[in-house]
């Protein structure tokens, strides 16, 4: 896989939010299912992160993690389909494998991909024995109608993270990875940057030309946002008529440029959109510096703090 594709799938994960959270009944309802279905000892579902494959799922295991180096569900991400492996002892890709020649003695598995609503793919469901056997098609096809049902479940916690009007993501999960940006980033010191961005004068276009017209401009701002930011960004409606973006690795003067480049699309489009009113906006935008962000909170005060103040000095220039 090339790196900027895997780079994409990553970010995708990582803004499911899913990741490093609770065991749920519905996942596990599946796993139990597979271990009866496909009368195996062990089933799995496994998120394939970058260093690591996490297990939202276990059952007949304890384990929650493993390396990826170790992981065979990798290769069904890498390969963006389903991996059989009669016996792993005969096949030079695993046999080596710490996970063959240790517990739990893996001879046999097979794993399907289970994406994520944008079409990632989050990692995989697979069932292991601990001696070889053969997989038909049918099989395949059992397996395949599992890693649907995680897709569907993985849809449903999509929607609880999701913005319904604009479809980008929403508070919760921006406030969740920004969180844990800030977290590695203070233990890795790396830079990142946070942009919090105001639609200014939003609150007539409603009041002149209805919500359902309000509606069509968040909208389309959020289409001209997500279209300006980095492909590795995270792009997020706060609430009402206010946004975030989250740019990871970026430097100030990347993300000043970032916002630079939004301004010249939104007067773009204000040209050729002729509407009666034009779209614009006031942007905070921060980098982290461990002395003073300590917290999430921290740094979108800081953020918050500086759109305000740009805002408030719009409004005397233009008074």
């Amino acid at each position: 896989m090339r790196k900027h594709n895997e780079e994409k799938r990553l970010l995708a994960l990582y803004a499911m939010g899913i990741l490093d959270t609770e065991s749920e009944e519905r996942f596990g309802r599946l796993t139990r299912i597979a271990g009866k279905l496909f009368n195996v000892p062990v089933s799995l579902i496994s998120l394939i992160d970058k260093d690591r494959q996490w297990f939202k799922s276990s059952h007949g295991i304890d384990i929650c993690s493993t390396p990826r180096t170790e992981s065979f569900c990798t290769y069904v991400v890498e390969d963006a389909g389903p991996l059989i492996v009669n016996d792993a002892q005969k096949d030079p890709r695993f046999e080596n494998n710490v996970l063959v020649n240790g517990s739990p003695y893996i001879r046999f598995y097979a794993g399907y991909p289970v994406k994520l609503p944008d079409g990632e793919i989050a990692g995989s469901i697979c069932i292991i024995d601990t001696k070889p056997r053969n997989f038909s098609e049918e099989e395949i096809g059992l397996l395949h109608d599992l890693a649907e049902i995680v897709e569907d479940e993985f849809c449903m916690i999509n929607m609880a993270t999701t913005d319904s009007l604009t479809a980008l993501s929403n508070r919760r999960l921006f406030s969740l990875i920004t969180a844990e940006t800030l977290k590695k980033s203070c233990k890795r010191r790396r830079v990142f940057c946070v942009a919090i961005i105001d639609l200014n004068d939003f609150k007539p276009i409603n009041d002149m030309y209805g919500h359902a017209e309000g509606n069509q401009a968040l909208i389309k701002f959020s289409e001209i946002l997500e279209n300006a930011s980095p492909e590795n960004s995270l792009v997020a409606r706060l609430g009402g008529d206010e946004f975030g973006v989250l740019l990871p690795c970026s430097t100030i003067q990347q993300a000043n440029e970032f916002i630079n480049q939004l301004s010249e699309m939104l007067i773009r489009h204000n040209i050729d959109a002729d509407k009666p009113y034009q779209l614009a906006f006031s942007a905070g935008v921060v980098e982290y510096d461990e002395k003073i962000h300590h917290t999430y909170a921290d740094i979108m005060n800081d953020a918050d703090e500086k759109m305000y103040s740009i805002k408030r000095n719009k409004k005397l220039l233009t008074s």
